[in-house]
């Protein structure tokens, strides 16, 4: 738990003949992380002879697919694909129905889309009664404009003075008769020119024929449309199913880029879990026998970038989800799941400290885990909410706070009198105790950090190792020298505490240079950052004390009285709850900050590698 999972460094060789077979065996017992192999003396395999076969048909599977869309039928039961290349072939040949539908498709869209501007360019000229086939002659000029009523009422003015003109009009459409020899652009200032159409009648009744068509034209639509759905509910389940187990095809044939070879054998390499290795080994000897030789290989710490594997009680995996979404600790590093989950809620807690928040805030988090989906961000933090909210109760009645009130206050509110217990401190009126145990909480914190720190370098720099260990002194003797000097307290350890730190600068100086001198203020403002803890919190008592000095609902016993009090008592709840969701907000917030900023800044370098084992995720098919 305080380390991830050890791994064994795997390699195994075997004939190529029976490589195919190999890489389906390791991917079905998904146990081995596959690193990139070479060797001296060998070269870099390309995919199985497979592979460009496999991802021609899984291209067009594909395209086949996407043109049906993302409504089809998904299969209801897994499928298997005993022979998934000739299986590919067979729905293949369906493709040319499948692209004849579309085309149709495609073709009677575009048919409709013309009927429709057609339809649209009718429209103003709709209530024309011209037929428009018997408008020609030799010395007249037809002009078709649309105007506003306004600019149709000036031309009519400007039109009725000139010979030989006449006019209609019908909705925003005017239809203008000129001699063919008179200049037609004094009409521009009057509307926008629209072109002459082509018809054969009149506009009604051309839309009217449009319309017939249209409907004619949705029918075929409709009939192609259901040509593809039939389609679809025949030959998407098995499209389905059909490109999932190409696509892990693919992926066994590519897998073998990862190997090295010879003209006979393939070097593979890889991960396993220590305890899966010897029926890893067991499994393949079972299968292939002496066709595949496989071997444990030890590690080399600073050659070999090993992945990492987490494993935490369930418990704790909010809590190593967290660490997992910021960055994985490397192989070599101890993993600080169980520190945040011990610390994060009690800087919660120190930060919360209601014990009527802590209960509303227990049972927010457990709606929002009911409604957020299993794994996701939201349903990871509200469980550490729901975790956290624990230790925030047991704070809350050590500060005797209730919704801002002390048990006394909100009891007697209900006529209730008397002192049941006596609060450990109340933070508004104890603020220097407040700071005093915040400041301790902190200094244990950085500690551990140091701590782990030590032991995360020891096997790899004995140097920085002791600069770990140094910086624990120096944080040790500070606080005790500070206690002394400031405080008058711990007197008998002054001598002690000032040999300390004058030991552990010394030892800073030699690990880490004189510029470690400089960093010395840095550790005391990382120990008083802390007291965030205590001013959040303050802020919280302060908000909840103002609501229920402002809003706390009082009954008078008169129709007035309850409708005030029913709309008080709405509001003293409602925001008291805002208060409670924003308070869990930044209680999660400044402690991870302070989790992620000043206790991993001690011992973490994270970036780790994650534990990825070579596997296949199956949803519609099954493994022949």
């Amino acid at each position: 738990m305080l380390k991830p999972v050890k791994m064994s460094k795997v390699r195994a060789i075997c004939l190529k003949q029976v490589a195919p077979s190999v890489i389906k065996s390791l991917q079905s017992m998904s146990v081995v992380h596959l690193k990139d192999s070479q060797l001296p003396e060998t070269t870099r395999a390309g995919p199985l002879a497979s592979y460009d076969d496999i991802s021609a048909r899984l291209i067009r599977i594909r395209s086949m697919k996407e043109s049906l869309g993302k409504t089809g039928k998904l299969p209801k039961k897994k499928i298997s694909f005993p022979h998934p290349l000739k299986e590919a072939d067979e729905l293949l040949q369906e493709n040319e129905k499948l692209l004849s539908i579309l085309k149709e498709k495609e073709e009677l869209g575009r048919e409709l889309e013309a009927n429709l501007a057609a339809q649209k360019s009718l429209a103003d000229m709709a209530d024309l009664n011209i037929d428009f086939s018997k408008m020609q002659s030799e010395s007249l000029q037809f002009v078709l404009i649309r105007a506003s009523t306004d600019k149709q009422k000036a031309a009519a003015d400007v039109l009725s003075k000139k010979k030989n003109c006449s006019f209609t009009q019908a909705g925003s459409a005017m239809l203008i008769a000129l001699p063919k020899k008179e200049d037609a652009k004094f009409l521009e200032s009057f509307g926008q020119f629209l072109p002459l159409p082509a018809l054969e009648s009149t506009p009604k009744h051309e839309i009217s024929t449009l319309k017939e068509k249209e409907s004619a034209i949705r029918e075929k639509i409709s009939s192609a449309q259901s040509k593809q759905q039939r389609f679809s509910d025949t030959h998407y389940p098995r499209l389905a199913a059909l490109e999932e187990d190409l696509s892990i095809e693919a992926d066994r044939a590519k897998t073998s880029t990862l190997f090295s070879a010879t003209e006979s054998l393939y070097y593979i390499e890889g991960y396993v879990e220590a305890t899966k290795f010897k029926h890893l080994a067991l499994e393949l000897h079972k299968q292939f026998g002496k066709k595949v030789h496989i071997y444990e290989a030890g590690i080399d710490s600073h050659k070999d970038t090993v992945p990492t594997l987490l494993s935490n009680p369930k418990q704790a995996m909010p809590f190593q989800f967290i660490v997992s979404f910021l960055s994985l600790p490397q192989y070599s590093e101890i993993d600080p799941t169980l520190f945040i989950a011990l610390f994060t809620p009690i800087l919660y807690a120190l930060i919360f400290g209601d014990a009527l928040y802590a209960v509303l805030s227990f049972l927010i988090a457990t709606y929002l885990i009911k409604i957020s989906k299993s794994g996701a961000m939201l349903n990871q933090v509200a469980k550490i909410w729901q975790l956290s909210a624990i230790p925030a109760f047991i704070a809350g009645v050590a500060f005797d706070e209730w919704f801002g009130f002390t048990h006394q206050h909100l009891l007697a509110k209900f006529g209730i009198q008397g002192t049941f217990y006596q609060a450990y401190m109340h933070r508004v009126a104890d603020v220097q105790t407040l700071m005093l145990l915040v400041i301790i909480i902190g200094a244990v914190h950085l500690a551990i950090g140091f701590i782990l720190g030590a032991i995360n370098e020891w096997n790899h720099s004995r140097k920085h190792a002791i600069a770990k260990l140094c910086w624990l002194g120096t944080e040790i003797s500070g606080f005790f020298l500070v206690a002394v000097f400031m405080f008058n307290s711990f007197t008998f350890l002054s001598t002690p505490s000032l040999a300390l730190f004058a030991l552990s600068v010394a030892g800073l100086i030699w690990s880490e240079g004189p510029i470690a001198l400089f960093e010395i203020p840095g550790l005391a403002s990382n120990i008083m950052s802390y007291i965030r803890i205590a001013a959040v919190g303050l802020g919280g008592v302060i908000l909840a004390e103002a609501i229920n000095e402002l809003l706390f609902p009082h009954l008078e016993l008169t129709i007035p009285g309850i409708i005030i009090f029913i709309i008080t008592i709405i509001a003293y709840l409602s925001i008291h709850a805002i208060a409670c969701i924003i308070a869990m907000f930044e209680s999660f917030v400044h402690g991870a900050r302070l989790n992620v900023v000043e206790f991993f800044g001690k011992f973490y370098k994270g970036n780790g590698l994650p534990f990825a084992p070579f596997s296949a995720m199956r949803e519609y098919t099954e493994e022949t």
